[in-house]
This record gives structure tokens, C-alpha cells and sequence, in this order.
């Protein structure tokens, strides 16, 4: 299976059946997830993978940088920092399986870099040895005091001037988009109330919780001493959406499926501090 039923722009659509994707062992990298929570059908999420970019794009330049992945998952975004020019790569992550996926993967390809098992409230680094840290997906995972101390960490192992980027799914958009499939289900005659933001009331699961805002993260990272936050604005890519209008509501936040935001460590702060 290889269906494309629109082949050109953002919105083409692109399947794959389950034995495609056991296969290609950059499925993941590609964008491909379930259909509908369809193990047998995979299909190419395109606005995955421009919200993944705007996320790099705020990082600038990599060649020659020393980065840190905090949820570094199977080594994705690692493999793709050295790929795009990174001198020396480090991922943490909780899980013992995924950072042995993200070795072996960086050992096939004999690329600079290693993943440990780790925790983004106390990481196992020095001080100001990181010229970036990036965070993929990973804040809506921990609670508010957990975000807290993980960007005083961040903080710490940044180089002075060095940039931090978070992408995590906006709970303003989610709160906005579960309301329209509530009213969906009520012409349907269902109950509204039993539908809910995925991964939390068992829906699937609860995994995502701490779901987060752009204001939110404002505060964290002023609370811990970074420079004004920068966002990446990302508008709406979806059949059906229209271009003019996606455009035109593009810097409104509720219409941002994702947060994505940097900073900065400061440079006088964090050369001459107390």
C-alpha cells in the first residue's frame, strides 16, 4: 500500500499497511502514525513533520554545536542534529529501552553522540557545556514543578547565550478542537461529555498530563531567568481548513496546535553570576 489520493502540497495523503512499516526502520522519522488508532494502516502525518521543522528552525545553525536532547525517544532528533552538521549530540531519557534503540541507532551510522537514562529534573551534566538543549514532546508528560525545575536545569548546562526549544502540543488548541468534536457527537445524538482531549481520561490513556500553554511556559521561562521567549507561530494545515483563513489566524493561539518556543540563556548572567 502506497495510496496517495492528493500527490501534491501539505495536504497529499500517503498510507502504508503495517508491514511497510515494521520495515523501514525511519518510519518514525517520516511521520507516519496509526489511522484512527488503526495498527493496520499507517498514514504520513505532513503537519507533524512542518511543526517538527519550525521547531529546528528555531535553533539556527548546528554545525559544530554540542546539544542536548531531553526525551530523546529512540534517537530521532538526535540522528537528525548530527545529520544537519551537530558536532557532538546527548540525549536523557526515562526509558531503558528507548535509549538503547537511540545507541544503536547512533552506533549503525557511527555518529557522534550517546544516550543515557536520565532525568530532565536532575541531569547528570556540568555546567554550561551545552550550546543548545531541545525538547520534543516531552513537557506535556510532567506536571508544572517538574517544567519548573527542568528549565532551571536547562539553565544550568546551557552555555551563557546559549537557546533552548520546547515543541508540546498547545492545550489552548486541544481545549478549541475537543469542543468542536463535542458538538459533533451532540448531532449525533451522543453524549458530549464522554468525549475528551486524547491521551487523557483513558483516552487512549492518560499519558499528557501536563498540558501546557504558551502563556504558561511565558512564565516558566521567566521565572527561570531566560530571555524573552521567542514563538514560532504555526498555522493550521488541514483538508477542509481554508488557506486564506488558516493564515489570517495564525497568531492567534488558539489556533496553534503546538507550542513552540525558545529562549536564550543570558550572556552577562551567566558568565559573571554570583
Amino acid at each position: 500500500m502506497n495510496a496517495s489520493v492528493n500527490n501534491k502540497g501539505w495536504n497529499r495523503t500517503i498510507l502504508k499497511n503495517f508491514d511497510e512499516i515494521q520495515k523501514d526502520e525511519f518510519a518514525w522519522h517520516k511521520g507516519y502514525f496509526m489511522r484512527n488508532w488503526d495498527k493496520q494502516v499507517w498514514k504520513k502525518n505532513f503537519n507533524e513533520l512542518k511543526e517538527r521543522d519550525n521547531s529546528l528552525f528555531m535553533l539556527g545553525d548546528l554545525a559544530n554545536k554540542t546539544i542536548l536532547d531531553i526525551g530523546c525517544g529512540e534517537g530521532m532528533y538526535l540522528y537528525t542534529f548530527l545529520k544537519m552538521g551537530a558536532k557532538e549530540v546527548k540525549g536523557i531519557d526515562l526509558g531503558p529501552d528507548f535509549v538503547a534503540g537511540a545507541n544503536r541507532l547512533l552506533k549503525k551510522y557511527d555518529l557522534n553522540g550517546e544516550a543515557i537514562v536520565a532525568d530532565c529534573t536532575t541531569l547528570p551534566f556540568g555546567n554550561s557545556v551545552f550550546d543548545i538543549v531541545y525538547s520534543g514532546d516531552v513537557f506535556e508528560h510532567i506536571t508544572y514543578e517538574q517544567k519548573d525545575k527542568c528549565l532551571e536545569e536547562i539553565f544550568r548546562v546551557l552555555k551563557p547565550g546559549g537557546i533552548v526549544a520546547i515543541k508540546t502540543p498547545n492545550l489552548k488548541y486541544l481545549k478549541l478542537t475537543n469542543f468542536m468534536r463535542r458538538i459533533k457527537v451532540v448531532f449525533k445524538l451522543k453524549n458530549p461529555f464522554n468525549v475528551h482531549i486524547y491521551h487523557t481520561h483513558n483516552n487512549p490513556d492518560n499519558e499528557h498530563i501536563g498540558l501546557t500553554s504558551h502563556a504558561e511556559m511565558k512564565e516558566l521561562f521567566y521565572n527561570n531567568t531566560f530571555h524573552e521567549p521567542v514563538i514560532a507561530y504555526a498555522p493550521i494545515v488541514r483538508k477542509g481548513f481554508p488557506k486564506f483563513l488558516a493564515k489570517a489566524l495564525k497568531r492567534n493561539l488558539w489556533f496553534n496546535a503546538s507550542v513552540l518556543m525558545s529562549a536564550r540563556k543570558p550572556i552577562f548572567l551567566g558568565l559573571y553570576h554570583d
